[in-house]
């Protein structure tokens, strides 16, 4: 068996959140925020922590790709529009740079004998 050599960097998938002006975009389309979960098939609470994440301080990281598309192809029904235009409308993708590998700032005793 040949193992590989780890990368020494991460590639990070882009942070997906809810575009700020969805409760309007919701409304706009005739629903109420609990009604286009429900019509999603996602949970209510999964909105709410979406659309207010200061308020669920014990939530990490952003939504889930699954999330994202069960709301965008529920809304591109509603608005009678292309799933892929709704997912842009809807979500966020937020792209943070890449880590590179351990970093040890310059005058650390890292490594030093």
């Amino acid at each position: 068996m040949v193992l590989k050599p780890k990368a020494n960097h991460v590639v990070k998938h882009p942070r997906l959140e809810l575009n700020p002006q969805f409760p309007h975009l919701v409304a706009r389309a005739g629903l109420s925020q609990r009604a286009f979960a429900r019509r999603a098939g996602v949970s209510f609470s999964t909105i709410m922590g979406l659309v207010h994440p200061e308020l669920h301080p014990g939530r990490r990281g952003g939504m889930q790709l699954r999330t994202a598309w069960l709301l965008a192809n529920a809304y591109s029904e509603l608005a009678q529009m292309d799933a892929d235009a709704a997912f842009r409308l809807l979500i966020v993708e937020r792209r943070e740079a890449p880590q590179m590998g351990p970093a040890h700032p310059e005058g650390s005793d890292y490594g030093a004998s």
